[in-house]
Parts: C-alpha cells; structure tokens; sequence
C-alpha cells in the first residue's frame, strides 16, 4: 500500500483467499454480488454455489475487521447475514435502509424501493464522527423557530433511511444519464451512500476494504476523502474499470473534501 494519503489498491482474484493476507481494516463495506443473473463482464451472477460464497467471505472480513464492517444487500442476502450474524456472535450497531427511485416494476405487489445495510461494530468502542455527516434539520424547512435552540445550529443526523428528500440530491439509483455512471455497472452505487459511511467510521488515513470492488464507488470515495482502500474483484476487466474510475476521481466530492 502506498504512503499516500487517499491511495487506492485494486487487487485481482477471490477475496476469500485474498483478504486473510491483508492485515487489519477500521472500516469494510462488503457489497456482494446479488445472484440474480445479471450480466457482468468476467463474472457468472448465477452460481449455485453463492450461499457459500458468503458464508465464507464473510467471516474472513470480520476477522480483518478491527473497527466497523457493513453489509450491504437486498432481503435475500439479509437473510444469510443474519444467520452469519449469529453464527459469528458479531454485534449490530445499526441497521440502515438505502432508498431509491426506479425500482423493479411489478404489477402483484410493492415496488421494491430499497436495499438495507446491515452495521457491525468490532469492539465496544469505534470511530464515530456524527458531525462530519449532518443534515439540515425539517425545522428550518418549517420555519419552526425551535431550531435555534437546538446545540447544531439547525443541523441533524441523518436517520436510518438514507436518501429521503432532507438528505439532498444524488442518492438515488445511478442512472444512465447521471454523471457517475459507469456504462459496465449495472447495479452501481451511489457516491453520496459510501461517502456518509465513511465520514461517519472512518478518519483521514484510515484503511478501507471492500471485498467487492463492482463499479469502484468505496474505492474512489475513499480516495476522494483522503482514507487508503484495498478493494478486490474476480474479473481483471472489471479491475481495470475500476482503477480507471479512481484515477479520474469522486464526481461528488469537492477538492476540498480530500
């Protein structure tokens, strides 16, 4: 890993025989593929044998795991976290919903219009920096006078549903049009969802993995706001696609962020 602050490090090949090698992390965001054969270059998103594939990654980036690990998915992988949970006796801090626009149309039922993303801390204590990632409260869109009473000035945590309209723009599903938007992701994150998880566990310098590197967002967010990040993918396109996106760059995060 280089001594730069905000390096990146893009590593070809099966995280479970990877991550074991690499030492300890303040901060993993895990976003596995979601196993509904979807098309991607260098990888087959219709295995059989997924359910194990988490439950052995899993476990190998908890153990690399000495600050906070999040797990990212829809209801189908949640249900798999949860066993891993509590086969692993890990300790849930917190359990976040990503909301969305553009979600599957259906005509039986609901429109799914989110993923969760389960939060496990390490240890009893972690890094915790609730002020670098405040909202503007409801009240000053209310014009309620209270909020000058309040010790943040008007300003509040976010909730545990991310990308409700008090949290701004850009935290929707990345669309073909937006700027982020890399044309080889599919099921693309938005940089606004890493950036308020890293800011809020992570410091400047910190070391950041993600088992899954898929579009590169955790990696050039983390670049972008001056953290180290290990990021892996089976498939070398995919690698190259990724260390193309940090070379260029967060699109959403100011120069003054880094």
């Amino acid at each position: 890993m280089s001594s730069e602050i905000g390096a990146a490090v893009v590593l070809q090949g099966d995280c479970r025989e990877i991550v074991p090698n690499l030492g300890q992390f303040s901060f993993i965001f895990a976003d596995p593929p979601f196993n509904i054969d979807q098309a991607y270059v260098g990888y087959d998103d219709s295995d059989p044998e997924f359910e194990r594939l988490l439950w052995e990654a899993v476990p190998r980036c908890w153990t690399a795991c000495n600050g906070v690990m999040a797990l990212h998915g829809p209801d189908a992988l949640v249900e798999i976290y949860l066993q891993i949970q509590r086969s692993l006796g890990m300790r849930r801090i917190a359990w976040v919903n990503w909301h969305y626009r553009f979600g599957q149309c259906t005509r039986s039922n609901w429109i799914d219009a989110r993923c969760h993303c389960l939060i496990y801390a390490k240890h009893n204590t972690y890094t915790w920096n609730p002020e670098d990632v405040l909202v503007e409260s409801d009240r000053v869109t209310y014009g309620d006078k209270r909020v000058n009473e309040t010790d943040r000035g008007g300003m509040r945590l976010p909730g545990t549903v991310f990308g409700v309209p008090s949290d701004g723009p850009y935290w929707g599903r990345v669309q073909g049009t937006s700027i982020e938007r890399r044309a080889s992701s599919p099921n693309q994150l938005p940089e606004r969802y890493l950036e308020r998880l890293i800011r809020a566990y992570t410091n400047p310098g910190d070391l950041v993995l993600d088992p899954f590197a898929g579009s590169g967002t955790t990696a050039a967010v983390a670049a972008a706001l001056g953290r180290h990040c290990v990021t892996i993918d089976v498939s070398e396109a995919t690698c190259a696609e990724v260390r193309d996106r940090v070379a260029g760059g967060a699109v959403r995060i100011g120069a003054t962020d880094a």
